[in-house]
């Protein structure tokens, strides 16, 4: 076997650099913060076509020192890496990693947010849990209606899936810990069932519609902002999405007890005031009058609070809205900016831009999934 190397610096870590095409190489771990390339044959050199190919699989021989394989930049195995600890292995070890050539079906109900990996020597114990880190298509994530904390790994051996944990993630990545190498891997998520899927709608508060309206008086144009809420096992996600908002201008975002808009969105007289209010989050309008929040709380069902100094009991606050941060950007529409609320973090705020508007059975907010209406007014149950 033929080995020519060149080491550089590049970005703080010890690369090295294959000079001779279409040869495997096989790398010797001298420690833990060793960074290892490998390439395949005709992989991340020069194959018969003359120019630089993807990188497919690495490899490298890892003892009980211990050692870390780690993906190329541009290659196949980008963002891919396995770190091996100190005394994991009781003797040197060849370990290779490669893109699956053809991915496995994942479980039902289970969607791939990744690339799919194959390790070997698959199901060689490790005396100390290694750390393996996938890349994640955020992308995906989202389009499953999912956060970067819901990201698993799915690891096959004899055959079986088992899913995995993550011990780190974030858009981009995902770690998890294993104790054997695994034949296969892949991030990903479970998808949500279509009963812990809440989609409705926010109206807007027709008083102050021009003066939040990216088009005012374009009917084909108005505001409008979706929210999804996909239930979770100890928390809720919120995704609001809106288009035709006016460029730049900032609201806050609040769950309350009560809407002042009816069934049909029309402003409801008899309602007095929103009533207990929980802060959630700030929203601004993007340059293209797009927005988007996203939030992980308890939400759909149980979301309540109380006081006992001042006699409040537990309230539930089933209703979205968000209101002008600024009251100067509802002055044109007849707001009195020296009779602010208190919506926002310095107590003071414009009037209600956008809310969700009551069931029109039940008269309960859309953050209640599961009404009871044995009693009048009608209560959720958790």
């Amino acid at each position: 076997m033929v080995e020519q190397f060149i080491h550089s610096q590049e970005r703080g870590n010890l690369v090295t650099r294959i000079t001779i095409p279409s040869y495997r190489f096989v790398f010797r771990a001298t420690n833990l913060a060793a960074v290892l390339l490998a390439a395949a044959c005709g992989g991340g050199g020069y194959g018969d076509g003359g120019g630089p190919q993807p990188i497919q699989d690495m490899q490298a021989t890892i003892g009980p020192q211990g050692g870390e394989l780690a993906g190329a930049k541009g290659s196949a195995l980008e963002g891919v890496k396995l770190v091996v600890p100190a005394g994991a292995l009781a003797s040197d070890t060849r370990i290779a990693i490669k893109a699956a050539s053809t991915d496995a079906a994942l479980p039902a109900g289970t969607s791939g947010v990744g690339k799919q990996i194959q390790i070997s020597p698959a199901g060689l114990q490790l005396a100390l849990p290694a750390q393996l880190t996938l890349p994640v298509d955020a992308s995906q994530v989202e389009a499953n209606l999912r956060f970067a904390e819901d990201v698993k790994v799915w690891v096959q051996d004899a055959g079986q899936w088992a899913q995995t944990q993550q011990i780190d993630g974030a858009d981009g990545t995902v770690t998890i810990e294993i104790s054997s190498l695994a034949a296969v891997a892949e991030a990903g998520v479970d998808r949500p069932e279509p009963q812990d899927v809440v989609r409705f709608d926010l109206h807007p508060n027709p008083r102050f519609l021009n003066c939040f309206a990216q088009f005012p008086g374009d009917a084909n144009r108005t505001p409008s902002v979706q929210a999804t809420v996909v239930r979770g096992d100890l928390n809720d996600e919120l995704t609001l999405r809106g288009r035709n908002i006016k460029p730049g201008l900032q609201f806050d975002l609040f769950t309350v007890q009560r809407s002042s808009l009816d069934a049909d969105g029309k402003v409801d007289p008899t309602v007095p005031n929103f009533g207990l209010a929980w802060y959630q989050s700030e929203v601004k309008a993007r340059s293209n009058g797009d927005v988007r929040v996203k939030i992980q709380t308890i939400l759909l069902d149980e979301i309540f609070g109380f006081d006992p100094i001042v006699g409040l009991g537990p309230t539930n606050t089933f209703h979205i809205g968000f209101w002008f941060d600024n009251p100067q950007d509802a002055a044109a529409c007849g707001f009195d900016p020296n009779q602010p609320t208190p919506f926002n973090g310095d107590h003071h705020a414009g009037p209600l831009a956008m809310i969700s508007v009551p069931d029109a059975t039940t008269g309960l907010g859309p953050l209640c999934t599961k009404p009871d209406t044995s009693t009048v007014p009608a209560h959720c149950n958790p």
